[in-house]
């Protein structure tokens, strides 16, 4: 579902349709006929916020299939709207509301019907999707029909059935996550597009190789991009306040990375993004002459654009933490660019880990630098808490290295891990980045966090082996 630049609830006018397209559901006010409304935050998933929204207002169930795109017309573009699909076909409309038929919209005359450009332009976008199966399978009307058939195909081997009841997270005509309930374990379905395709491959073959630590697989819809797999548990880390648990899933990752120990070529072959050490230095002189470039196009002068002399100092410092992990020969492994609380599971016999599109190839210690970030504002555990946690992450380490490797190869990461996070993308080289203030501005953000571990790192005076 596309995200848009506000965070504020705002009012969504939903057209909702059935029967492949050729009807559209109205609700009666003083003025005539006009669209339900829903209120939901878009910074939120908005598929959920919307569904849910309906079904808590009005009874009524439905899926997003996407948010229009519409012409110059004003009239329009000053509304937010969303386009979704009944999930039942012959149901009556709820209290006070009415299926029109798209045939009453050619005649305007008939019916006093607000939003009749946004219908029109919708529907006509609807029949675009249509045509374009392949391209965009999530847009068309009539795919959950179709979901949930090839669910069931994939389930009734294992004696589960589907039941009717579904979640939706994130909808658009090439992007999908929905949870389904059966008469056993949930699963779930996601599909990815451009530019995360990738996702799928590396789902695959981080399943194969380590089936501990992801959700079991249960079957793979190639043409949509998309695969079926079993909830292992319906809690993520983020709902955990205890500090236990978050040392067991610091254990469990620091596991899986020595598990990924040897295996670089396969992964690299299976998609996952080359942030090897040498690689990551090879970057660091174009990167900051992007950032001087970016700093000096800011206009705003708080908080102070990076000088030159700035950006050479966290240069430096970069260099030197690379020779310090290159000479304690730390090892690469399987690495997670976005490891977050949100796509780690965590059930009572093992923690599994989601959403590998941001899968890497990079040393151990800048995975654990992400999650140790996310702890940090939790406040979880009080003073010490944050060491609890690095004293777990060590403990399988310390097979590889001595306990002084691990405190100074980890003293130097959080540097390099903001830098690898900045350049994992293709973001900051693109000509046209300089003319998307957001993105500027949080790759300047970065940039200075950059320089605050620099200093730290000039603080603790960590000496560069000879």
């Amino acid at each position: 579902m596309k995200t848009l630049d506000y965070t504020e609830p705002v009012t969504f006018r939903l057209i909702i349709v059935r029967r492949h397209g050729s009807e559209v559901l109205l609700r009666s006010d003083e003025s005539g006929w006009t669209l339900p409304c829903v209120k939901a935050p878009p910074s939120e998933r908005l598929a959920l916020q919307l569904t849910t929204e309906l079904d808590r207002q009005f009874g009524f169930r439905a899926y997003c299939l996407f948010i229009p795109t519409f012409d110059s017309n004003d009239n329009v573009r000053r509304w937010s709207y969303a386009v979704l699909e009944s999930f039942t076909q012959n149901d009556r409309a709820p209290n006070g509301m009415r299926w029109f038929s798209r045939a009453a919209f050619a005649c305007p005359g008939t019916h006093a019907v607000e939003d009749i450009d946004a219908i029109m332009q919708s529907l006509a976008e609807l029949d675009l999707y249509a045509g374009q199966a392949k391209a965009a399978p999530f847009g068309r009307s009539g795919w959950f029909r179709d979901l949930f058939a090839w669910a069931q195909d994939q389930l009734s081997p294992m004696g589960l059935r589907t039941n009717g009841s579904f979640r939706q997270l994130n909808g658009s005509p090439t992007f999908s996550l929905i949870r389904l309930e059966t008469n056993g374990p949930a699963v779930w379905f996601k599909a990815t597009g451009n530019p995360n395709r990738h996702e799928l491959p590396i789902t695959l073959l981080l399943s194969r190789l380590f089936p501990a630590n992801l959700p079991p697989l249960l079957g793979v819809h190639q043409s949509w991009n998309a695969w079926l797999s079993e909830e292992v548990s319906d809690k993520t880390l983020e709902q955990f306040p205890e500090i236990r648990t978050w040392e067991r899933v610091a254990i469990e990752l620091a596991e899986l990375e020595i598990a990924s120990i040897g295996r670089s070529s396969a992964l690299l072959g299976g998609q996952c993004k080359d942030l090897r050490l040498p690689r990551l230095a090879n970057l660091v002189a174009p990167f900051l002459a992007r950032m001087a470039e970016f700093m000096a196009a800011q206009e705003t002068r708080s908080p102070l654009p990076l000088t030159i002399r700035e950006l050479d100092f966290v240069g430096e410092r970069l260099r030197e933490a690379f020779a310090i992990h290159n000479d304690l020969r730390v090892p690469d492994t399987l690495g997670h660019i976005d490891l977050n609380p949100g796509n780690i599971l965590v059930s009572p016999s093992r923690c599994v880990f989601l959403d590998w599109a941001e899968a890497c190839v990079t040393s151990p210690f800048f995975t654990f630098e992400y999650l140790a970030e996310h702890f940090r504002h939790t406040k979880i555990g009080g003073a010490g808490a944050c060491e609890r946690l690095i004293t777990a992450y060590r403990r399988p380490w310390r097979a590889f290295l001595s306990d002084a490797e691990l405190a100074r190869a980890m003293e130097v990461s959080p540097l390099i891990a903001v830098f690898a996070f900045a350049v994992a993308g293709d973001v900051w080289r693109l000509p046209d980045t300089l003319h998307r203030a957001s993105d500027v501005g949080f790759l300047r953000s970065l940039t200075r966090r950059m320089h605050r571990e620099a200093i730290r790192l000039a603080e603790r005076s960590v000496p560069c082996s000879a």
